[in-house]
């Protein structure tokens, strides 16, 4: 005997569904969630407290950096508030070697998708003007560029609170390059050319001695440095009343009031020189019947500098 065929009506499962769930709105959705996520991260991340770590771990000795705050500011990189360069050992009322409102700090991206910082970049807002610098890397060699815009020196207290009286003022621009190898950064070879912008000496004195008031169109200066010599290759001074030009060695100590001065200087009157810088330059000690363009031998140190 046959039974007759049954069919039962068996369920299809489908996954129908599931593909609708996975269209493109969920993915953007996703995606949207994601990105959300990343930049509630990144805002709310410990950026402060990494950088602080950060320079704890720097080794400047003798110098010293300390920084207010410091914030994430996305495409500049980070941002340090109130950036302090001081000597190890000085009190708070000595004024800091560097200082500046905000630094901007960012790493070079194509060598920070490689897994390594091999550069870096900033830009910093100080003394009224900008400095704009790059740090590279390569076979162990550090090389750092710095760039001045506009920098008011009598804004540099560092400077203003060395002088025995008077002011000083001007607008510094030029480019300083530091070259060091990884494992001796304290053996740093730096170059550099300054040019100073009307340039003003008011109520100066050196050792007691009242300088004439002076005002320079251009001060420029085209120097190189290693170890503790600064070498002045080239120094010039144009003005309407005076006109100056050396070149030399200092021997840097610490305090820098202490550096030692081996220096050339000449020194002859400019178009305009009124009879104040006539007798100041019949002051400068030199041999009789000397040319008026022969140099003055300038020694002793910066906080007492001797003329012969």
């Amino acid at each position: 005997m046959r039974f007759p065929r049954v069919r039962l009506a068996v369920p299809r499962l489908s996954l129908d569904w599931l593909s609708g769930l996975m269209g493109r709105s969920v993915v953007l959705y996703a995606l949207y969630t994601l990105v959300v996520f990343l930049i509630f991260l990144v805002i709310n991340f410990p950026h402060d407290v990494l950088v602080q770590r950060v320079l704890r771990e720097v080794d400047l000795r003798p110098l010293r950096l300390d920084i207010a705050a410091a914030r994430f500011a996305w495409w500049k990189g980070y941002e340090l508030r109130g950036v302090r360069l001081t000597r190890i050992g000085d009190d708070r009322g000595t004024p800091p070697l560097l200082e500046g409102s905000n630094l901007y700090v960012r790493p070079g991206f194509s060598e920070l998708i490689r897994g390594r910082l091999g550069s870096a970049y900033l830009t910093a807002l100080m003394y009224k003007g900008v400095v704009e610098g790059s740090w590279v890397t390569n076979d162990g060699t550090n090389r750092a560029t710095l760039r001045l815009d506009g920098l008011d020196i009598g804004s540099y207290r560092f400077l203003t609170n060395a002088l025995e009286d008077g002011q000083i003022g001007g607008r510094l621009s030029g480019a300083v390059t530091v070259e060091a190898r990884r494992a001796n950064l304290r053996e740093a070879q730096a170059a550099g050319e300054l040019e100073l912008q009307d340039a003003q000496l008011t109520s100066l004195k050196v050792n007691g001695f009242p300088v004439p008031d002076l005002k320079f169109q251009t001060v420029a200066v085209k120097f190189a440095a290693g170890g503790n010599k600064l070498d002045v290759q080239e120094f010039r001074a144009e003005g309407n009343e005076l006109r100056l030009g050396g070149s030399g060695q200092v021997t840097v100590r610490a305090p820098l009031r202490d550096s030692v001065l081996n220096l050339k200087l000449t020194a002859q009157p400019g178009p305009e020189s009124n009879d104040t810088v006539k007798g100041f330059l019949n002051l400068l000690p030199k041999p009789k019947g000397a040319r008026p363009e022969a140099p003055v031998s300038i020694t002793g140190t910066i906080a007492q500098p001797k003329l012969r």
